[in-house]
């Protein structure tokens, strides 16, 4: 029969193995970098239709970028993205990803900052991020796109998935405000391909600026069969220690 002593390492042995094998469960890896923009626009691609006027800036501080209007401080750190312009334009802000070919779960998470100086949010039918048209066009929307498409491509086609689109009536001020959007259906039918989360803002009515900070996508790989067999063999061994304490 083991002694206290011996039985006390194997489970200790045991306690540590669980440990490591549960680091690596839980182990997420973040598909966006610079999320916070405290690093500037590193990772990030800047997009401004022909003719537009304004661009996205960094922004800190409780004013807008150009205009200097009264806007919220970045939630996050001291920096966030943010479009201003003085005339009509349309802006996309985007990122480019590569889907892992082994994923349990992924979730986007960004806080985005709304301030429309117009009286109402408008939407051309057809849809289109195109400024220069008649049609009023004053909104904002946040895409997954597939990559190499155009920045203000609103063909179906080419959105794979619209995670936010303001609409008529909706409040024309919102603060900075976190949303939240599981991917892991279109990250699990879409891996090994290059995908684009997009950001995009146009408006041809009044200034408007748009506020990005935050932004994470983070995956949950699955867990290889080896580490859940360590998992397994490790509360075995714990389970086995405090039964033989009893006897």
């Amino acid at each position: 029969m083991r002694t206290v002593a011996q039985l006390r390492m194997l489970t200790c042995a045991a306690a540590l193995v669980l440990a490591l094998a549960a680091a690596e469960l839980a182990g997420a890896v973040p598909l966006i970098t610079n999320g916070g923009f405290e690093s500037g626009f590193t990772g990030w691609t800047i997009a401004d239709a022909l003719g537009s006027d304004g661009t996205f800036f960094l922004q800190s501080g409780t004013a807008s970028p150009l205009n200097a209007d009264p806007v919220p401080s970045p939630p996050g750190g001291t920096t966030a993205a943010m479009t201003d312009a003085q005339g009509p334009g349309s802006h996309a802000l985007y990122q480019d990803l590569v889907v892992p070919t082994s994923l349990g779960s992924a979730v986007l998470t960004f806080d985005l900052f709304i301030g429309n100086r117009a009286e109402d949010f408008f939407t051309p039918s057809p849809a289109s991020l195109d400024f220069s048209t008649p049609a009023l066009n004053q909104q904002v929307r946040v895409d997954i796109l597939l990559a190499g498409t155009d920045p203000f491509s609103v063909s179906s086609s080419d959105v794979l998935l619209n995670l936010l689109q303001t609409n008529p009536g909706d409040p024309l001020i919102s603060g900075y405000t976190s949303h939240s959007a599981d991917l892991t259906a279109l990250l699990n039918a879409s891996v090994g391909q290059t995908l684009r989360l997009r950001f995009a803002e146009t408006d041809n009515v009044l200034i408007f600026q748009a506020g990005v900070d935050n932004v994470s996508l983070d995956v949950q790989p699955i867990p290889e069969p080896n580490t859940l067999l360590l998992v397994g063999i490790s509360l075995t061994g714990i389970v086995a220690f405090r039964r033989n304490l009893r006897n």
